[in-house]
């Protein structure tokens, strides 16, 4: 078997584990929500959408559809079901919804399909508007601000497939712009922040770990080869400085890891500690990781 045989046998084994691990996936329900907050939860109809379409549970997205014409949206919080707050949770809230529309759309009913469609829409349109909000140092982002970048970075792969289903250039250039500026500043070490000794190494390895999840799906999806070298340089660092246990055990940039074959070793423990813990976060993380490694396999 030659190596491009050997790499996609081993991004189908991949997706045969993600596949299985993400099994019947089920809606859990209302536990943090309230008038002015709504669950990050509701992005499993990700996972759904990507194993079987069939299990789409309607009332995962029914609200997040209601409160798009609500003017109180922008003052909607995202929240986990823990009633934990992150700047990233709304952008992955709407990236899970955008990939679930672009897998589902074809089968949706009509009437629904057009639901979808125009609910999705205010809520890029107020991605858009965060991002513009954004101050982008010159360099790299200080790891203090580890929050900041990324909420930048997934706004930007939100706005990337919002682009890509509303035919929409403004949206994809400033998804390029973000992931651009992210590559550019990259250090030579080749993690994305510039972290001091003051930083608290465990923020500073989730932030990475999550800037380095959203540079790898805009990668692939864009075929951006600047950012895929970034992402390449980023896992050997990851791989060689960071404990992510220690950050968190949700798998964040797992397709990155097996993306790189050096780093197929810690694709695997972060997949291993998704499995033991009960988390819809990880399931959202897994699901893109296979729709990932899926668009080899096509």
């Amino acid at each position: 078997m030659n190596d491009m045989g050997v790499l996609l046998s081993e991004y189908r084994r991949y997706s045969e584990l993600l596949r299985g691990r993400l099994g019947a996936v089920r809606w859990m329900g209302i536990e943090s929500e309230s008038l002015k907050a709504v669950q990050v939860e509701r992005g499993i109809v990700y996972a759904q959408a990507i194993t079987d379409p069939r299990q789409y549970e309607p009332q995962s997205v029914d609200r997040l559809i209601e409160i798009a014409s609500s003017p109180r949206l922008a003052d909607m919080a995202v929240i986990d079901r823990t009633g934990h707050h992150r700047p990233i949770y709304r952008a992955l809230l709407v990236y899970s919804w955008l990939r679930a529309f672009g897998l589902m759309y074809e089968i949706l009913p009509r009437s629904e399909f057009g639901r979808w469609e125009e609910g999705l829409r205010p809520w890029c349109d107020l991605l858009e508007s965060d991002l513009g909000e954004i101050d982008w140092p010159t360099g790299a982002m200080p790891a203090g601000r580890g929050a900041t970048a990324t909420q930048a970075a997934w706004i930007a792969l939100a706005l990337h497939a919002a682009g890509k289903i509303y035919i929409r250039d403004a949206w994809t250039d400033l998804a390029g712009d973000v992931f651009g500026k992210l590559s550019h500043a990259q250090n030579p070490d080749g993690s994305f922040l510039l972290a001091g000794v003051s930083d608290n190494p465990e923020s500073h390895w989730f932030h990475e770990l999550v800037l380095l999840h959203a540079a790898s799906s805009y990668a692939v999806q864009a075929e951006d080869k600047l950012v895929a070298a970034a992402v390449l340089k980023n896992t050997r660092f990851q791989q060689q400085q960071v404990q992510p246990d220690h950050a968190t055990t949700q798998p964040w940039g797992l397709f990155a890891f097996v993306w790189n074959p050096r780093t197929r070793d810690f694709a695997g423990q972060m997949l291993h500690a998704a499995t033991i813990t009960d988390s819809t976060i990880s399931l959202m993380l897994l699901a893109d990781a296979l729709y990932c490694l899926e668009l080899f396999l096509k």
